[in-house]
């Protein structure tokens, strides 16, 4: 506020009747955003003014509880090269005053301010820098086979310049594939060193896609950076599915005995997906396929046999099932279906679709 408004009883009129005096009172039309960055990257802090460039802006950074240092003033220039080096200031036509910090270091967490004073009435936006410093995975890499029963043991760390922001609490979650939790450390002091490590054992049907996310609240001199959902992304793993060798295999409908003409879906579960191959009661190979259709050479009493094949760290595992031709017309298997269910009786379609089978049989 204006210093002359100390004199009037009323600020909020004085306010107004400089307003309407001096029209527009500050060119700022937004202040820069708040940001969480890597020790590394870089940031642009931008004060959009109606002007589209820097005339008339200060940039300071305040530290901690120290008084903010002037690192630019409109009619001076960038100030402090030697602390500021990787601070640059420049006009932009479309977005205003921009201030870009390369090869952030943690020592560049701050509260930063963009001001423009007219006629005495300071006007200020902040926005919170806050730099950490984030480890790798630990270990680097995941293996690139990882089979039912391995332990999976995995670590991450995060530093924040403490010194210069202080979050109000500070989380750090592991998350799966679908984005569930996993395992979860907090520091509601806000130290500025935090580790979260995760153990388990991988399971059957298992995907693994580790995150490790950040998730933080900072409350320094008015202004609030509020991260409620952990999105900032410290380290992660590519995604690796759970091997395990072949399960049970299973016929379609579960059955055993299959007529000619009928075809038979060999199903079994595994990681890598399993290979299948049928072979005739000679021990011929007659399929590759997981499924297979019986011939009309086929003669009831054939027996076919489906073997299912993965590989699990360079171990080889198969599991195998035979079934058997039993009729030679595919017609009959009507009346096994009737026949099977012990809810409904046989039906007189049914029953007429057997008698014919049997009469060709027989002629």
């Amino acid at each position: 506020m204006s210093k002359l408004c100390r004199y009037f009883p009323v600020e909020m009129w004085c306010f107004i009747l400089l307003t309407l005096l001096t029209g527009v009172l500050s060119s700022i039309r937004k202040g820069p955003s708040n940001y969480v960055k890597k020790v590394g990257d870089t940031v642009q802090l931008i004060c959009k003014t109606d002007t589209n460039s820097c005339e008339g802006i200060d940039w300071t950074k305040m530290e901690g509880s120290q008084s903010g240092t002037a690192f630019y003033r409109s009619a001076y220039g960038q100030l402090n090269p030697k602390k500021f080096a990787n601070y640059v200031v420049s006009s932009d036509a479309r977005d205003g005053c921009i201030v870009t910090i390369s090869n952030l270091s943690l020592t560049d967490s701050g509260v930063f301010t963009c001001s423009e004073e007219r006629n005495q009435i300071e006007e200020k936006k902040n926005a919170v820098l806050l730099v950490i410093e984030a480890s790798p995975c630990s270990p680097r890499v995941l293996d690139a086979e990882i089979a039912k029963g391995d332990s999976v043991s995995i670590s991450c760390s995060v530093n924040l310049h403490s010194d210069y922001i202080k979050p109000s609490s500070v989380q750090l979650v592991w998350l799966n594939s679908n984005f569930s939790l996993r395992s979860i450390a907090s520091n509601e002091s806000a130290s500025s060193n935090l580790t979260l490590p995760y153990s388990s054992k991988a399971e059957q049907n298992e995907t693994l896609r580790f995150r490790c996310s950040l998730s933080l609240s900072v409350n320094q001199d008015g202004t609030l950076y509020d991260q409620s959902s952990p999105n900032i992304e410290i380290c992660s793993f590519p995604t690796r599915t759970v091997l395990y060798p072949v399960t049970e295999i299973k016929f379609n409908e579960n059955q055993e005995q299959f007529a000619k003409g009928e075809t038979v879906l060999c199903k079994a579960e595994g990681h890598p997906p399993p290979a299948y191959e049928w072979k005739d009661k000679a021990g011929n190979v007659v399929s590759n396929e997981g499924s297979y259709t019986i011939t009309e050479k086929s003669s009831p009493g054939d027996v076919f046999e489906c073997t299912a094949k993965n590989s699990v760290k360079g171990v080889p595992y198969s599991t195998s099932k035979s079934l058997i031709v039993v009729t030679e017309f595919l017609e009959t298997k009507a009346l096994r279906k009737e026949l099977s269910s012990a809810s409904s009786p046989v039906t007189p379609t049914g029953l007429l679709v057997a008698i014919v089978g049997l009469l060709l049989y027989e002629i």
